[in-house]
């Protein structure tokens, strides 16, 4: 089931603004937020956060509002926000504490909500990709990657999962690649959904896995969350391994419980931990160079973080417990 809101054009220079003004003006001290603080350089900055349409600028259109007032407005806001993507102007957030898929077009100025595909009700949406055209998401519970169009239609279906999470597309390959968790291993598909090739095991050598979450892209070098083994394993696309860092520990470069894993345009690997409350950036070797954020509720803070995106210099954070995605940028030439 879909719910859409569209804007009419008569209302859209009264009610839509730029996505980095909505949320935090231009005297609001935390558009100030830098790390590391002066008189460093600064490498990574607050940008804003949202929690529903609304944040973003995206408002009903007459006739929705009209529809609220006899019907009751729905809530609109993220509960649980775990999984993140971004693709020209789009915006896709899994949201489990609801059991549906936000979805934004800040260009067209629609907001849609997905919790049924093909009249199955989401359960646990924990994972989202963008592809050419399409939108793949994870369901853990159902054990399934639904394929949907950019509008949130239903085009098919992968099957045979035992706890499909994390999930990552590789245009190069034209592959998705999912973190099958209970089954310890990640599995590629083609872009249609035909099984390509698995690899991993549960262990804890080179190329083992023990629980596997999160999973993401930089080129040709996949990045898999090693949850359980405490580290983020290195492969290429083929399935080989190319490194690992990480051991668990409460120290700089440690982790407690990994989640969410990002790159940048430099390569810089970001790595959330919900225990730690921040994220954590590596080289594109393994070394630890910066961390950022703490336990809190302001801007800047997190209360178990989870998803982690990162487009254009833009690191989106799915700040799970705050109800909210906190927006922040690299702006450094390198960390």
């Amino acid at each position: 089931m879909l719910r859409v809101w569209f804007i009419l054009p008569l209302l859209f220079f009264a009610s839509c603004a730029p996505v980095e003004k909505v949320q935090n003006g231009p005297s609001d001290p935390a558009k100030s937020l830098i790390w590391p603080p002066p008189p460093q350089t600064p490498k990574i900055k607050y940008l804003y956060a949202f929690r529903g349409p609304e944040d973003l600028g995206i408002r009903p259109s007459f006739f929705g509002r009209l529809l609220e007032f006899i019907a009751g407005e729905e809530d609109r806001q993220m509960v649980r926000p775990y999984a993140i993507a971004a693709a020209d102007g789009l915006i896709a957030v899994a949201d489990p504490g609801l059991g549906v898929l936000h979805f934004f077009d800040m260009d067209k100025h629609e907001y849609v909500v997905v919790e049924k595909v093909a009249d199955e009700r989401l359960v646990s949406p924990v994972g989202v990709a963008f592809g050419p055209g399409r939108i793949y998401l994870s369901d853990s519970i159902l054990g399934k990657v639904f394929i949907l169009d950019r509008k949130g239609e239903y085009l098919g279906a992968i099957t045979g999962l035992e706890r499909p999470t994390g999930i990552a597309y590789h245009p190069g390959s034209n592959r998705l690649f999912v973190a099958d968790t209970l089954a310890h291993e990640v599995v590629s598909f083609d872009a249609n959904g035909s099984r390509v090739r698995a690899f991993g095991s549960r262990g804890n050598a080179q190329g083992e896995f023990n629980f596997p979450s999160h999973v993401t892209l930089h080129g040709d070098t996949l990045y898999v969350n090693d949850t359980m083994n405490f580290q983020v394993q290195a492969f290429d696309v083929d399935g080989d391994f190319l490194f690992s860092f990480g051991q668990v520990g409460d120290g700089s470069g440690s982790f407690s419980q990994p989640k969410g894993v990002g790159t940048d345009s430099a390569g810089n690997i970001y790595v959330v931990d919900a225990i730690f409350d921040k994220v954590q950036i590596f080289d594109v070797k393994g070394r630890f160079l910066l961390a950022f954020g703490e336990r809190g509720h302001k801007a800047g803070e997190f209360w178990l973080p989870t998803g982690i995106f990162v487009i254009k210099d833009k690191i989106f954070v799915a700040d799970s417990y705050n109800e909210r995605v906190q927006v922040f940028e690299f702006v450094g030439a390198k960390l």
